[in-house]
Formats: C-alpha cells, structure tokens, sequence
C-alpha cells in the first residue's frame, strides 16, 4: 500500500480521535459503544432502547432507516420517519444517533439529523457516494465490504479523506468464507493490522461477523482485547420479533451485561468506558424507569465516583498530548540554545514560568501544587534536551 495515502500510519503521526458529540469520541483512550437495533421500527420500540441504554456505558445510539435488503420485498425502513424518530429519541435522552446512508440524496438528508453517518459494507466501493461523503464534514463510518482487502478498504477510506472529511472511522464486519458456522468470519486478525496501516480508528461489528446472538458477547471482548477503538452491536426490546437480523440481536440486559465484562479488559489494554455527558436540558424519563432500578443514596455515591472517574480519563489523556507537545518543542527549543551556544537552563525563565501557570489557576489551593508538578515538568523538559543534545554514538 502507497505510503503516500492521507490514511497512511507515520512514525511521527498521532492516531486519530474522531469527535462525535460533547464529551463522545473515537480513537482516544475511551471505547467508543455504540449499540441499538437494526432497524428504526417505532417511536415506542427506541424510547424502550434508549431508556434501557442510558447511562450504561453506551456511547451512541445506532438504528437503520435506509436498509439495505438482499429481497425488494423485505422492510426496507422508514426513511424520514425514523429520522425523526432518532432525533427525537437523541434529544430525549442526550445521545448521539448514528444511521446508514446509501445514495447522495439521503446523506444529504441524514446529514442534518445523524451525528454520524455509515457507509454499510455493500456501498465501501461505491466510489462516488464516498467522494460526495467526504464533502459532508461529517463523522462517518466505513465498513469493510464483503469480500473486500485492507488495502481495499483503507483506500475506500481516501476517498473521503480526500474530499477534505478527516472524520473517518473504519468497521470489521467480517467477511465472507466457504465455512457456514458464522454469517461472516471475524478478521481479528485484520484489526490488528489495520493498526498498523493506518491512523484511523476502528470499530468492530461482532453482530454481523457471526450472525448469531449466543457469539456476540465473546466476539466483543476480544475484539477489545486486540485493539479495537470500539464495538458497534445490534440489540433490541424483543430481539425475536425485529424485523431485520432477527437472529444475531441481543436483548438490552445482554448489551448491558457485555459492557460490564469488557471493563476489566479495557483496563488491561489501556482503555476505558466513557458515558457520554448528558445533554443539559435532557429531563431524565422518570416515569419510564421501573422502581426496581431507582438508585439508593449509597448507589448513587458509587455512580457519581465512576462519572468524575471518567471525566479524570478525559483530562488525564488530554493532558498526556499536551505534555507530549511541551516536551517536544522543549527539545527543539534545546536544538537552538545549543546552535545559539547559551546556557541550557535559564532561571529567570523558569519563574517566569512558574508565575505563569500559578496566575493561570483560580483556586489558591491548587495554585502552589500545580507550581511543584511544573517543577517537574521543568526537570523532565531539560532532562530531554540534554539526551536530545548528546552526540550519537559510533557503531563499530
């Protein structure tokens, strides 16, 4: 593959994070969970959906209402209708919606409605839907197609990169083998080296890898354990009566259940499970949630923890890139003083420093620890530019 291509991983390039919505986002350390049914079928069935998801670890609300159908005859969506029964449902209760989108017409509609659009498998090679998506400025995600190669699919990617949309996400959905124990095979093995090809996040689809509900919950926890960005998996109120891909959705409770048995893996891969913040405004549907789920004082302390926990991860991993960035022009800045041939500390400038970030905090509390963290951060800024200064040694 041409090293070349905007998709293309360099040494010295970041992985990209894909913003979707306040506080929602793809390719950083939070797992991005997107979960809901396959097809948008009532304002009733995705108020059930939503309430049963929010606030469980579920990032994003996906639901079809441009189905693409092998028959003519088979349910093929309620177009505008589920549209705004999505927007409806992301505003009740304060989570991104994602849709499919198969032609230039309804992603110019969808546009206005989705947070992200999604390019299903059997449209990956349909290039001039892909040159008119990378036109959108839109989140979106591209799933491999079929039969297709990673080369494949990371160029169906530059399609949009090239039409000035960076905001890509790439799907494993499996792809087609002689074997019928699965709907599709799950290319595990394909994740890991996508991430090695390109710097673009990438979601897996257990759901329509395997095709049966009784896989999905294993599927998703390797797909976390060998670097997946996130899940994106079919679940409904009654999984039995939905009118598309009946057999592989999984009921609410099940969903519910997988994401608490992917968080000790996330841990151990470096990753996280991140709520989305809540839309403010969003009254929570109290009459929607049964008694047995009404949270004790104690409960609600527990989850009030883990919420300032996850905002601490989304701080913690903006702080680590900014940190990476001052120690990086910290080298450079080493590079001229020693051109320039001035000494490599400078006191005055040190406090200068220190008085800065001091001014910078409101809370006199904090004040005087910022000023000792950034003590340290001084000592690790000359620490690399005296490494960085060093001449190389000789290999004999």
């Amino acid at each position: 593959m041409s090293t070349n291509l905007k998709a293309s991983i360099t040494e010295t390039q970041k992985r990209t994070v894909v913003e979707i919505a306040d506080g929602v986002t793809c390719g950083g350390r939070s797992l991005l969970i997107v979960a809901g049914p396959c097809s948008v079928e009532s304002k009733e069935q995705m108020d059930q959906v939503g309430a049963a998801l929010r606030g469980q670890g579920v990032s994003a609300l996906r639901g079809g209402v441009y189905k693409p159908r092998t028959s003519p005859y088979a349910f093929q969506g309620l177009g505008e209708e589920g549209l705004q029964i999505l927007s409806d449902t992301s505003k009740k209760y304060g989570m991104p919606v994602i849709t499919e989108v198969m032609s230039e017409k309804q992603a110019d509609i969808a546009v206005h409605t989705a947070d992200v659009l999604q390019i299903g498998s059997r449209n990956m090679q349909n290039f001039e839907l892909l040159k008119h998506i990378g036109t959108l400025r839109k989140p979106v995600i591209l799933k491999r197609g079929l039969s297709a190669t990673l080369e494949e699919l990371v160029n169906a990617a530059e399609y949009i990169l090239a039409g000035g949309n960076d905001q890509v996400i790439l799907c494993e959905r499996g792809i087609r083998s002689y074997d019928n124990a699965t709907r599709n095979v799950l290319d595990l093995g394909g994740v890991v080296a996508l991430r090695q090809m390109t710097h673009l996040p990438i979601l897996v689809d257990p759901s329509h890898a395997c095709g049966r509900r009784e896989l999905v919950a294993d599927l998703a926890r390797a797909a976390i354990a060998c670097g997946a960005d996130g899940l994106m998996i079919e679940c409904h109120p009654e999984p039995e009566k939905s009118v598309s891909d009946a057999r592989q959705a999984i009921h609410m409770d099940d969903m519910i259940e997988i994401i608490r048995s992917i968080e000790p893996i996330a841990a151990a891969v470096g990753r996280t499970i991140c709520n989305p913040t809540l839309v403010k405004g969003v009254d929570e549907p109290q009459a929607e949630i049964k008694e047995s789920h009404k949270l004790t004082g104690y409960e609600t302390l527990v989850a009030e923890l883990k919420d300032i926990r996850r905002e601490i991860d989304k701080t913690d991993t903006r702080i680590a890139a900014l940190l990476e960035e001052r120690l990086m022009l910290a080298m450079r800045a080493g590079e001229l003083k020693q051109e320039l041939k001035v000494p490599s500390r400078d006191v005055a400038r040190e406090r200068e420093v220190l008085d800065l970030v001091g001014l910078a905090c409101t809370d006199p509390r904090v004040a005087a620890r910022v000023r000792n963290i950034y003590e340290r951060i001084m000592d690790a800024s000359r620490q690399i530019q005296v490494e960085n200064a060093l001449p190389k040694r000789v290999v004999a």
